[in-house]
């Protein structure tokens, strides 16, 4: 089944090679989110539809996951050892600490 995401803003080509060179498309989506998701809180390249069919959606199962504490969480359990997940959420957590002390 085939996501409709005709409502969102095209990238642009500057945008798609540059996505292309950050991302590693070849590792599952769930796999990436759950090892690199916390660095990437402010995750916003799912709000474009790219040219390239399976970058669209890598770039888009990776936004949803990113995007949804819960989801992020499952795939950290699922994805990371037990030190891996520590730290990944100690990161978070800290993060969270620094967002909370901005003024």
């Amino acid at each position: 089944m085939t996501n409709n995401r005709s409502h969102l803003p095209s990238a642009t080509d500057e945008m798609e090679n540059h996505v292309r060179e950050v991302f590693p498309i070849d590792t599952h989506p769930e796999e990436f989110a759950a090892r690199d998701g916390a660095g990437w809180m402010e995750f916003t390249f799912h709000e474009y539809r790219f040219k390239d069919p399976e970058l669209d959606s890598w770039i888009h199962a990776v936004g949803k996951i990113i995007t949804d504490p819960k989801l992020l969480e499952e795939m950290q359990r699922k994805y990371l050892n037990d030190i891996e997940y520590k730290e990944t959420r100690k990161y978070m957590d800290d993060d969270d600490l620094e967002e909370d002390n901005e003024v």
